[in-house]
């Protein structure tokens, strides 16, 4: 919840409202959500095993610094 309680506060919200209006709506940079879901789908499409290639990566890493893995259970 925003207070304006001086006349200094009601300026400045005023000052930034009216730069907003002359800057206009913010436009992001970069691929829009349709491409991003697109290579998402590709990259899930080209790499089927790789949430199982990132869980082999990573319990090599925690064996590395010899910590022990909790037994998996059937939960």
């Amino acid at each position: 919840m925003m207070i304006i309680d001086t006349p200094e506060a009601a300026r400045n919200l005023e000052a930034a409202y009216y730069e907003s209006l002359e800057r206009g709506p913010w436009v992001p940079n970069g691929p829009s959500m349709d491409e991003l879901l697109k290579e998402s789908e590709e990259f899930l499409k080209n790499n089927p095993n790789w949430l199982k290639e990132l869980v082999a990566r990573a319990r090599e890493r925690i064996l590395a610094r010899g910590e022990e893995l909790p037994e998996p259970t059937e939960e």
